[in-house]
């Protein structure tokens, strides 16, 4: 959801180039990358879509996570210092959960190659947006959701441990729909990319942008909405 808002605020020219990296540097690690219009409830946004055509490895060690997402971005052409960050946040808050140290974790979900290129991305398009003068992203109160969730673990609540983690020093709600609405991805980006949050939405913006996630909530699909201003 993040990565697609993001690209929606790029110009055209820009979003196209950047879609089409993603999508070439998908191919060669076996990923098939969409990204489309959707409009769903009235509301006109962007939504990607990331399989694999192949099954990947069941879990991923800090090395092997880290030299994934460096030969993604250099498919991407991008120096970007935020998706190490990201992972990094990620490995630390799963290590932290489960008493063990960065080294020695391996990450199951957030370690398949549609997450990693999903790190990369963010990265590449936040580095653009800031090219383009917006160098600062704050955001808003992050509904988590609630109820449990099923990972390779088995089904725990939520928020999910990592993401208990990776939430301290946000301002965070359940919000009164079951179901996972922020995931460790997610909140490590908005952790690496955000200075503050602030609950006032913006009166004046030069463009707003929707991005939508694959699950729904109260028939609604989840979504992040950003603004450039």
């Amino acid at each position: 959801m993040l990565l697609s808002a993001l690209l929606g605020l790029l110009d055209e020219d820009k979003r196209s180039e950047a879609v089409r990296k993603i999508v070439t540097t998908a191919a060669s690690h076996g990923l098939e990358f969409r990204f489309s219009e959707m409009l769903d409830s009235g509301d006109r946004g962007y939504g990607i879509s990331c399989v694999s055509k192949e099954p990947g490895p069941h879990g991923r060690d800090r090395t092997e996570a880290f030299e994934l997402l460096a030969s993604m971005q250099r498919g991407l052409g991008s120096k970007s210092l935020i998706p190490k960050e990201i992972l990094m946040a990620i490995f630390e808050a799963e290590a932290e959960a489960h008493g063990e140290s960065p080294e020695t974790v391996h990450i199951h979900e957030i370690g398949r190659a549609e997450a990693i290129l999903n790190m990369a991305g963010i990265g590449m398009v936040a580095d653009m947006l800031r090219m383009e003068g917006h160098e600062e992203t704050c955001c808003s109160s992050i509904t988590i959701g609630k109820g449990t969730v099923v990972i390779s673990h088995g089904a725990i609540r939520i928020p999910a441990p990592a993401s208990k983690i990776l939430l301290k020093g946000f301002d965070f709600e359940e919000g009164t729909v079951p179901g996972e609405r922020a995931t460790p991805t997610g909140i490590a980006a908005l952790k690496v990319l955000c200075r503050e949050q602030n609950e006032a939405y913006p009166d004046k913006y030069l463009k707003r942008s929707v991005g939508y996630g694959t699950k729904r909530f109260a028939g609604r699909l989840g979504r992040v909405v950003a603004y450039s201003l």
